[in-house]
């Protein structure tokens, strides 16, 4: 599971990814042909999901952003 900086929780499913509000609503997938094992931000905007599926690597932009790492840009 990860989380962005609106507080929303990405989680991964048998059916791609999953985006929660915090208050539990299902605000969106992110579906793939794969059963998915991890997903991360990344990118110089942190607004690229990358999810790592059984068989292969999956990339995304979205219009969100990861939450910042604690302590990042100290």
């Amino acid at each position: 599971m990860k989380v962005d900086e609106d507080g929303n929780v990405w989680s991964s499913a048998a059916d791609g990814v999953h985006c929660l509000s915090p208050q539990g609503r299902l605000l969106g997938k992110v579906r793939v042909p794969y059963r998915v094992s991890n997903l991360t931000w990344g990118g110089v905007h942190r607004n690229r999901l990358f999810i790592a599926a059984s068989q292969r690597v999956f990339s995304i932009f979205l219009n969100r952003r990861g939450a910042p790492l604690p302590g990042a840009g100290r």
